[in-house]
């Protein structure tokens, strides 16, 4: 068979990928200006942090700021299966000007180097630098946005889905290799984050074509490198008393009722809350609705509350 025309991975309606190496995006792929947002009156604008990688970021400053106090930073990462979307997809973009809009904080998408051609932990190394350009950033050696309005000791790292996984990796790396110096997150907000594992747990499908599925998407995205029980994908795996801890002095996760890995979100709070973490860690819970719900049904009364609970946690300052 002809490698150009062969299959090796297929995400419905989201990714093709040709055993020839081909790869063909079907989602993700549509880009929103940064710009002034007539709605919120929330401005943004890109700029390239890293040019050897195409590291980037896109920021947000809300409206109304008339002092130079500092404020919290939202760094957020997004989701799509480490496969698909930017900062600039319109989906995110409207999210974020929304959070930063309600939380009156300073926004900073990442953009990360996308999977099967920079498999993971490519996303967690670039968001990592990302972070680091950040806080540098604030301290006078960056963008002046930052250097003016953002707090380094108040920062508040989100994330959707794979970004919420890599918002929960990059959290338990200060548990093990930062510098004592480098200001600690404050808050982590995993929004339907997306965690798995080999074995089913709670009410998780038992269906095995699905779980098949699942299975060999993570196998996809990190090119075999780790299996499905590697804390990269289950940080429940291990026993509770090695478990890593994210640094930060606070956790929101999100789930949602039909979401295919809700029992994971709510594990990974059941962990935090039996296994000694000393931050205050809530969960909130959406009832009737699918995975990330929120972005496609921004203007759906419950994906109001939702966002506003989230931009509770931004600007909460304990």
């Amino acid at each position: 068979m002809d490698p150009d025309n062969e299959l090796e991975y297929e995400f419905p309606g989201v990714v093709r990928y040709y055993k020839s190496g081909d790869i063909e995006r079907y989602d993700g792929t549509v880009t929103a200006p940064a710009t002034i947002d007539p709605t919120t009156g929330v401005t943004s604008k890109d700029l390239v942090i890293d040019k050897s990688t195409g590291l980037s970021v896109r920021l947000y400053l809300p409206d109304g700021i008339y002092s130079d106090n500092k404020l919290p930073i939202l760094f957020f990462i997004h989701g799509g299966a480490f496969m698909i979307h930017t900062a600039a997809s319109p989906v995110y973009h409207n999210l974020i000007n929304c959070l930063v809009s309600n939380a009156k904080a300073v926004g900073v998408s990442v953009t990360y180097r996308l999977a099967p051609e920079h498999p993971v932990p490519v996303a967690y190394a670039d968001t990592w630098d990302a972070l680091k350009w950040v806080v540098s950033s604030c301290k006078g050696g960056g963008d002046p946005w930052l250097s003016k309005y953002g707090d380094p000791d108040n920062i508040i790292m989100a994330g959707d889905s794979a970004g919420a996984n890599i918002a929960h990796n990059i959290a338990v790396k200060f548990d093990r290799d930062v510098p004592e110096d480098f200001p600690k997150i404050k808050g982590l907000l995993l929004m339907n984050p997306y965690f798995w594992g080999k074995e089913p747990i709670e009410c998780e499908t038992l269906e095995p074509d699905f779980r098949t599925w699942l299975d060999n998407t993570w196998h996809f995205i990190c090119a075999r490198k780790f299996g499905l029980d590697h804390p990269f994908l289950n940080p429940m795996a291990a026993a509770e008393k090695e478990w890593m801890m994210p640094r930060c002095d606070r956790v929101m996760v999100t789930v949602a009722e039909n979401d295919m890995f809700r029992e994971r979100g709510r594990k990974y709070v059941e962990v935090l809350q039996s296994n000694g973490w000393k931050g205050a860690v809530e969960m909130y819970e959406t009832y009737g609705e699918r995975h990330v719900y929120f972005l496609a049904k921004p203007k759906c009364e419950k994906a109001i509350r939702e966002i506003e609970a989230m931009a509770t946690f931004i600007r909460r300052k304990w």
